[in-house]
């Protein structure tokens, strides 16, 4: 569970529970200090302090109102440019802003995306220099003070406040009680706002929302627009797992396009859920965006869906050392000589597959089936200043589509997006492998569970220097370890397969380099990144003398 699905009916106390404070550099304070306020995130029952690190881990008691139980390691935002210089001085700046899982456990990714979140809504993105700090802390109920609310429910009490008399007078409870019931926990993806599943869910809020008028309804719409700034509202909900089938006698059939089809629009035109993708309907579709890692990425809500709870694997393929540091012009860094490719089998809007662009990765070959995604894919790579070439025959009506005959010409384009199942991408390296770096990255990026893909994941790896596979998968916390050693020795038969004795390519040695836990995907369950390692064997990786070859480390 991530920051902004946390809300009263989950069983926890707004007042009570793990809240992030801002570890800011001293010339920085006034700034994030001004916008908390502005936000009404600012708690200001606590004092902003002097950052002591040695300090970071001691009980302690702050005052008669909160008491600071306990405090988590402090962990660097990764999403900053650079964690700041040691020796300058920081401060601690406490926030009303709740962090929670499932399992009440508080760790570094939980920090980390809950920190890139709150200064997204801050509008402080690229803010250097900042650290978060997890703080388990309990304060007493008090009556509900203006300088409490956030900026949603200062719009709801604009609202509540202008109902006309005799509306107001057939309310079920008085402001204040209303306004307590509600879960403040909401996310902007310019110009939406998404909001939870749990808003004004809670009892009397189903019942007197039943009884208004549609044009008092409106009202409501339009003050929290006017007030967040926003034009569009949604009520956020779960990707489904099965969707309607349409062209059988089926009940349903596998979401494979991992269509958002749950989303409920509230206010403003979303389009009709039904369009298919042509590039009238894209022209005509409602189109959102964030930043994260200074990575701009667009999508349409109604058609495709966007995970932000993976922000911390996005930021470790921006830091894994087998790639090429950016080039000057986009990071200010020197380029290292060496060229690599990577490839993304389910790269939806391009959620890795921007990741490799950023860190340096001269080609990333994408595979995709959702042709809403691919536009969101090709609209983002453009505000990021990346080519995209678009090849496919599933929907060739689009003006930027090219037909399979077209796929050998491998031009400068920095991404080359298929717009097919990736059952084709063996076939399709096969005649592109003379024309493009070494591939040295395969992302497997499907939940619940990738294994669909990494035969193909092997086939398109290079065949003579091997590299990285990142495989993705749900898995019992208590069984990742086990878990681990099975998708080695599915790895190892699947390489030995293909790299018979007397082959002439190299002998490969197969081991799991690292497992990541990305987050949390149901209790007991984790999203782990098993990092799979295909490398020459020791005594023939001496002999490997590839132009492009690049290390990995």
């Amino acid at each position: 569970m991530s920051l902004e699905d946390i809300d009263p009916s989950n069983g926890l106390d707004p007042l009570n529970g793990c809240f992030l404070s801002l570890i800011v550099p001293q010339n920085e304070v006034k700034k994030v200090k001004h916008k908390l306020e502005i936000n009404g995130l600012l708690d200001k029952n606590l004092k902003i302090t002097p950052f002591a690190r040695h300090n970071a881990l001691r009980p302690a008691v702050s005052n008669r109102e909160i008491q600071q139980i306990a405090l988590a390691p402090t962990v660097n935002l990764s999403s900053s440019s650079t964690a700041g210089d040691s020796k300058t001085q920081k401060f601690t700046i406490p926030t009303v802003y709740q962090v929670h899982n499932d399992e009440g456990q508080y760790d570094e990714a939980e920090a980390n995306l809950a920190t890139d979140t709150l200064l997204q809504r801050l509008e402080l993105p690229n803010l250097p220099g900042i650290e978060a700090l997890l703080s388990l802390r309990r304060r007493p109920s008090t009556h509900l003070r203006q300088s409490d609310k956030s900026l949603l429910a200062q719009a709801i009490s604009k609202w509540l406040s202008e109902l006309p008399s005799n509306v107001r007078a057939q309310l079920p409870a008085n402001d204040n009680d209303l306004l307590r019931t509600c879960s403040w926990t909401y996310t902007i993806y310019a110009p939406m706002l998404l909001l939870p599943q749990t808003f004004l869910s809670k009892d009397p809020w189903p019942e007197l929302l039943a009884g208004l008028l549609k044009t008092h309804l409106l009202g409501l719409y339009e003050s929290i627009c006017q007030k967040l700034k926003v034009t569009h509202i949604a009520i956020n909900a779960p990707i489904p797992a099965l969707v309607p089938n349409s062209s059988s006698n089926a009940e349903s059939e596998t979401n494979i396009l991992r269509s958002p089809t749950s989303l409920v629009p509230l206010h403003g035109d979303f389009g009709n859920p039904n369009l298919q993708p042509s590039k009238r309907n894209f022209n005509d579709a409602f189109w959102v965006s964030t930043v994260q890692n200074n990575i701009t990425q667009v999508w349409a809500p109604l058609y495709t869906m966007f995970s932000r709870g993976n922000i911390s694997e996005k930021t470790r393929l921006l830091k894994i050392k087998s790639l090429p540091m950016p080039s000057t012009s986009e990071r200010g860094l020197q380029a290292r000589p060496s060229k690599v490719s990577a490839v993304d089998l389910y790269a939806g809007i391009g959620y890795f597959a921007f990741s490799y662009a950023k860190a340096g990765v001269s080609k990333v070959l994408c595979w995709e089936l959702n042709g809403w995604s691919i536009e969101g894919l090709r609209r983002g790579a453009s505000k990021n200043g990346w080519s995209a070439k678009i090849v496919g025959n599933v929907q060739r009506r689009y003006s930027h589509d090219e037909g399979p005959e077209d796929s050998h010409r491998i031009g400068d384009e920095r991404l080359l997006v298929f717009h097919e199942s990736n059952i084709n991408a063996a076939s399709r390296v096969r005649d592109t492998r003379t024309k493009i770096p070494p591939i040295r990255h395969v992302n497997c990026g499907y939940l619940p569970s990738s294994s669909d893909s990494w035969d193909i994941a092997i086939q398109v790896l290079d065949p003579v220097e091997g590299g990285l596979i990142h495989a993705h998968e749900n898995v019992a916390t208590k069984d990742i370890e086990q878990r681990r050693s099975e998708i080695v020795a599915i790895f190892r038969s699947s390489v030995n397969r293909y790299h018979t004795p007397g082959s002439p390519l190299p002998r490969f040695s197969v081991k799991c380099q690292h497992v990541e836990r990305i987050k949390a995907y149901a209790p007991g369950v984790m999203h782990c990144v098993f990092d799979i390692s295909i490398m020459p064997t020791t005594s023939q990786a001496a002999e490997i003398n590839h132009t492009n070859a690049t290390t990995l480390t």
